[in-house]
């Protein structure tokens, strides 16, 4: 009687919560700001509105957060602990790992550029050359000027590297006099300045750009949804006004269609 009442209950909590009759898509997700960030261990930013908006645009797949790290996010992958990546780029240790894993045009572009205070940098030269200079970074991220390497030993011994757990970090450790540079997306930066307008008249933003993203869409190719669909949908939400405009306000440049 027991086990009865039990299937009883699964079955009316299956029946009147929509959810457990969607397909479930696990979106992997690590603290990068402004499309992930974490406030007292709760995420917020641009990626969770984006999952949001796929909940509500259809009625078949359920989207859901998973956060990993920068650093464990592709052996968490290969574990099954996530089905799909968002602002993602295949070369981000992807690729060089042998994953396999779909990935969709880009649709969306940033920038990493170099900050130092004015104080020492007086001009757009100053960031010429970086080879003498110390460099703050994220573990985990690839960067050009390091021949996208990653070991945090190699990074400090060959580049001058400090690597921190996120970009607020590294801008307060150039604020600090503690580097004499930071990596940063422009992203990143317009929300900092906003929220600390005091910090942009001691920093000094370069023209000189590390690398550009083009940022796409990461998926699993055994899982029931298609990137060709994930792509659509992503296109279709980012095209309207609200979302667009959400794109604008963090510097971030929407893509033709491919």
């Amino acid at each position: 009687m027991r086990l009865v009442v039990i299937s009883t209950l699964i079955f009316v909590i299956t029946l009147f919560n929509p959810a457990f009759s969607k397909t479930l898509v696990r979106v992997g997700a690590y603290e990068f700001p402004p499309y992930i960030q974490l406030e007292h261990g709760l995420a917020k930013g641009f990626t969770v509105e984006l999952i949001h908006q796929l909940n509500q645009l259809q009625q078949d797949y359920h989207f859901e957060l998973v956060l990993t790290t920068p650093v464990r996010r592709h052996q968490d992958y290969q574990q099954g602990l996530f089905d799909t990546i968002f602002f993602e780029d295949p070369y981000w240790g992807w690729v060089q790992r042998s994953i396999t894993i779909d990935n969709s045009p880009a649709f969306a572009k940033d920038d990493e550029v170099f900050i130092a205070l004015r104080s020492k940098a007086h001009s757009e030269q100053w960031f010429d050359d970086l080879s003498n200079k110390t460099i703050a970074g994220i573990l985990g991220y690839h960067y050009q000027i390091a021949n996208f390497q990653t070991d945090p030993a190699l990074l400090a011994e060959q580049y001058q590297m400090t690597l921190v757990s996120d970009h607020q970090a590294s801008v307060e450790l150039v604020l600090k006099g503690r580097t004499d540079t930071a990596i940063v997306t422009r992203s990143f930066l317009y929300q900092y300045l906003k929220q600390h307008p005091g910090s942009a008249e001691k920093l000094l933003i370069s023209e000189r750009i590390d690398q550009s993203y083009r940022h796409q869409l990461l998926l699993n190719p055994n899982h029931e949804l298609s990137i060709e669909t994930l792509y659509l949908w992503v296109r279709q939400l980012l095209e309207k006004e609200q979302m667009h405009l959400e794109l604008q306000r963090f510097g971030l440049q929407l893509l033709p269609s491919e």
